[in-house]
C-alpha cells in the first residue's frame, strides 16, 4: 500500500518534467535565409498582384462611373426635350385654336369669273408675283412658297403697308396666269390683322 502512494506521487512530477523537456507543438524551428528570401519574394509578388488587381477593378470602377454619369445626363437632357416638346405641342395648339376661330371671322369676297380655280405649281410665276384683293387692290408680293406633296399650300406674302409679311393658305387665293397676279379673296384689313398673329 505505501508503495503505490509512492509511485502515484512520482509519475506526475514525471509527466511533467517530461511535458516541459519537449518541445513547443505551434512553434516552428528557425527558417533558412534562403526559405526567408523565398517568403519574402512570394510576399512581394502576391503584393504586386493584388495592385495590378486594384488598379484594373479602379479603372473599371471609373469607366463604370463615367458611363452612368453621361447616362444621367442623357436622361436628364432627354427629360428636358420631353418638357420643353410638350410645352411646344401645347403653345402649337393654343396656337392653332386662336389661328382657326381668327381665320374663321376673315371677311372673304367672292371670285372673280376670271380668276383660275387653283393655283399653278410653277413657283417661277408665283415668287414675286403682285398680289391683289378680289376688288383689284394690290397689297403686297409673294416672298416665299409653302409646298405640300408639289402642291402650293400656302404662300408668304409681304405687304405693302404695314411693311410686314402675313402667309395666306391656298384655299384664299387664285393666280391668274395672263397678268401674273395671284388674287386673294381676304379683305385688306384682314391681312393687315394676320400679320400680327405669330404662330
Amino acid at each position: 500500500m505505501m508503495l503505490r502512494k509512492a509511485v502515484l506521487r512520482v509519475l506526475p512530477l514525471g509527466f511533467t518534467a517530461l511535458f516541459l523537456a519537449a518541445p513547443s507543438l505551434g512553434s516552428e524551428p528557425d527558417s533558412t535565409p534562403a526559405e526567408q528570401a523565398q517568403t519574402q519574394q512570394l510576399n512581394q509578388n502576391i503584393a504586386q498582384t493584388n495592385a495590378v488587381a486594384d488598379a484594373k477593378s479602379a479603372e473599371k470602377d471609373a469607366v463604370y462611373k463615367a458611363q452612368v454619369d453621361r447616362y444621367q445626363e442623357q436622361l436628364k437632357a432627354y427629360r428636358v426635350g420631353q418638357l420643353n416638346y410638350k410645352e411646344r405641342a401645347a403653345a402649337y395648339l393654343a396656337a392653332r385654336d386662336r389661328y382657326i376661330a381668327a381665320h374663321a371671322r376673315f371677311h372673304r369676297a367672292s371670285w372673280p369669273n376670271s380668276a383660275n380655280q387653283r393655283l399653278i405649281v410653277d413657283t417661277n410665276d408665283l415668287l414675286g408675283a403682285d398680289v391683289h384683293t378680289a376688288s383689284g387692290n394690290t397689297v403686297g408680293h409673294v416672298v416665299e412658297i409653302a409646298l405640300i406633296d408639289g402642291k402650293v399650300s400656302a404662300l408668304r406674302v409681304l405687304l405693302m403697308t404695314p411693311n410686314a409679311d402675313v402667309w395666306i393658305e391656298s384655299p384664299d387665293l387664285r393666280f391668274d396666269s395672263d397678268k401674273r397676279v395671284v388674287m386673294t379673296n381676304l379683305d385688306r384689313r384682314d391681312l393687315v390683322e394676320m400679320s400680327h398673329y405669330n404662330y
